[in-house]
């Protein structure tokens, strides 16, 4: 051992700044999560228009500055929200176009909306309701590859089963889910949900 002890070996003096070095960066990570979280609260709760920077940053318990220096702006938020949202959103729509037997396929696709409300409620609520926050540059833009694949799977579904136009039905079905995702938003507990959606199933058995 040196005259200045161990930490003067350069040795563990790499070992200690590697040590500080993946701390601050775990430091950082949590915070970026914590910002991240909040936003997804606010977001979805009380909208993307009426939530601003300081108000995330007072519910994250960071500073405003550091949501700038992670994402650049409120709308660099969004887009990581819209992502993870859109990569959950994918996984349950490839549970459904997976199902082989077409009535099950059907039922699924009817079931989807409740299930993501009930099981992942807050990025459900944020993708739904992008269509009303004028104030997201993309908001207007429909992710046509998460969509599309579970309209094809139904219209393929609904062909299956013999019905004389599958696109139409496909397209009626969506302004019903559609309908249905509306009044789980504005009222999230509605008492006959089970029964609304055994009642639209009904409409395809034959």
């Amino acid at each position: 051992m040196g005259l200045l002890g161990p930490d003067s070996d350069p040795a563990n003096q790499l070992q200690n700044r590697n040590i500080c070095k993946n701390l601050s960066h775990e430091a950082r990570m949590e915070r970026k999560e914590l910002i991240l979280q909040a936003a997804l609260r606010l977001f979805s709760g009380q909208g993307y228009d009426t939530t601003s920077t300081n108000l995330i940053a007072r519910e994250a318990g960071v500073s405003e500055g550091l949501i700038f220096r992670h994402f650049g702006a409120k709308e660099g938020l969004m887009d990581v929200l819209r992502a993870r949202g859109n990569e959950c959103l994918g996984k349950y729509i490839r549970a459904v176009t997976a199902l082989t037997d077409p009535r099950a396929r059907i039922e699924a696709g009817i079931d989807l909306p409740f299930r993501l409300f009930t099981e992942e409620q807050a990025y459900w609520t944020l993708l739904f309701s992008l269509k009303w926050q004028r104030s997201y540059r993309n908001a207007a833009d429909r992710d046509e590859q998460y969509i599309l694949p579970l309209q094809e799977a139904l219209t393929d579904a609904f062909s299956q089963l013999g019905f004389p136009n599958p696109q139409r039905e496909v397209a009626l079905l969506f302004v019903i889910l559609e309908g249905l995702s509306s009044q789980l938003i504005n009222q999230p507990t509605p008492p006959d949900i089970a029964q609304t959606l055994q009642f639209i199933k009904s409409k395809y058995y034959r």
